[in-house]
């Protein structure tokens, strides 16, 4: 452990990082120079880039230390690569860790894959650390959904053993919404996670919503993120084909990203001759939140299995941040947190008819609804900023290691 005086030493162990264009690689990115500019000495061990990377942007770790290692290729060649994939990260970060000097204060392992935290309690074991144990979705639930593996294999048996342990061995545990809280403290024999939402930074937060127009001819519905298995986005093309069986011409899909369902949706949408469909590719988190500003409406949903329930996707605040109306399919916290905000509308995620009836709704109302859902903005810069949960974090890593920050009041946002 650092001595008295010494600034607050953390590594973070993280599969995905900048550059890859993830809501882990991005917590983990904006939370790692936060804390750096709040005078802790950060060094990152993370995965190569291998999630969805812009072309051409160039990587720039500023002060940051950080090792990133080389993986084994996930193809969606079936469970064992997707296993060999997450465990070649395990072993090299461990590896990785033997190469940044001295001791730790804190190492904060986020998962999933759970096989990180497996690498961030050995680094701890032998870096003399205390183990902050981050989790982001409930592993291996989470896999099932995303059909990875099967929920009566021997693996998933393994994996809630590996979950049951880890709960246990950890010193802290931070998660990003209540319900997970709520799990992983029964599972863990009381221990009570700290919550640290995915937030969004300050900078990307607008002071005010740009003007709407009121009366769009055509309205645009932006969705922009992963396209993977538990978005289920093909609710999406069977709205819109609803909506075109009754001519309904003034609405129209926008769906901005990738994923391992993209092919799959595009064939959909080209085979049924949809037109109220527009599918384009990556775009910068920067180019994001331009586009979301711009939307007439944003739009996101979950597979509604149950374990989805328990989280809180990132494009809840990146979404608010805009000031839109927002149709939703979540429940849990993220339902609680949209469902505050009387421009955001409702629908069943597994119910394409009521995407159709809601998007209808807010062609119809939509001035009415585009002047309440100012209301997003307001409320996640009040609740919701990355700096604020930076700072929560950096109070919980002083609270295990009884080191307080000197310099940590050089932030100075909404403090939350």
């Amino acid at each position: 452990m650092s001595s008295p005086g010494s600034p607050l030493k953390i590594l973070i162990v993280t599969q995905f990082y900048y550059p890859d264009v993830t809501a882990c690689a991005f917590r983990m990115q904006e939370t790692a120079n936060l804390l750096a500019k709040m005078g802790c000495e950060v060094h990152i061990v993370a995965g190569e880039p291998h999630k969805g990377q812009i072309a051409g942007e160039q990587v720039d770790d500023g002060k940051l230390k950080v090792s990133r290692v080389k993986l084994i290729k996930y193809a969606g060649r079936g469970k064992w690569n997707y296993i060999a994939h997450y465990l070649s990260f395990m072993f090299a970060a461990i590896k990785s860790a033997r190469r940044h000097p001295g001791q730790f204060d804190v190492i904060w392992a986020s998962s999933p894959p759970l096989f990180t935290g497996i690498a961030g309690l050995v680094i701890s074991r032998f870096k003399k650390a205390k183990l902050c144990l981050d989790i982001r979705d409930i592993w291996p639930e989470s896999a099932v959904v995303a059909g990875q593996i099967k929920a009566d294999s021997m693996l998933f048996k393994c994996a809630k053993l590996v979950e049951h342990v880890l709960y246990r061995a950890a010193d802290q545990i931070t998660c990003v919404a209540r319900p997970m809280a709520e799990y992983i403290e029964k599972l863990s024999g009381g221990r009570k996670p700290t919550i640290i939402y995915n937030a969004i930074p300050e900078k990307m937060v607008a002071e005010k919503a740009l003007p709407a127009d009121t009366c769009p001819e055509v309205l645009n519905i932006l969705y922009i993120g992963n396209m993977g298995y538990c978005q289920n986005l093909g609710l999406v093309v069977e709205a819109a084909r609803i909506l075109a069986s009754e001519n309904e011409t003034r609405i129209n899909f926008q769906l901005v990203g990738n994923g391992i369902e993209k092919p799959l949706i595009e064939s959909a949408v080209r085979d049924a001759g949809l037109k109220n469909v527009e599918i384009m590719g990556l775009v910068s988190k920067e180019m994001a939140i331009s586009m979301i500003r711009n939307a007439h409406a944003l739009m996101l949903h979950l597979k509604d299995d149950g374990t989805m329930d328990k989280t809180i996707p990132s494009k809840v605040f990146d979404y608010m941040a805009g000031g839109r109306p927002i149709l939703y399919g979540l429940k849990g916290e993220a339902c609680d947190i949209l469902r505050s905000v009387s421009g955001n509308l409702y629908y069943d995620p597994s119910d394409p008819a009521q995407l159709a009836a809601q998007a209808r709704y807010l062609l119809k109302n939509y001035a009415e609804l585009a002047d309440s859902a100012v209301g997003n903005l307001t409320e996640v810069r009040a609740n919701f900023l990355r700096e604020g949960m930076a700072k929560k974090l950096l109070r919980v890593f002083e609270s295990m290691t009884g080191k307080n920050q000197e310099w940590k009041n050089l932030l100075n946002p909404i403090d939350k």
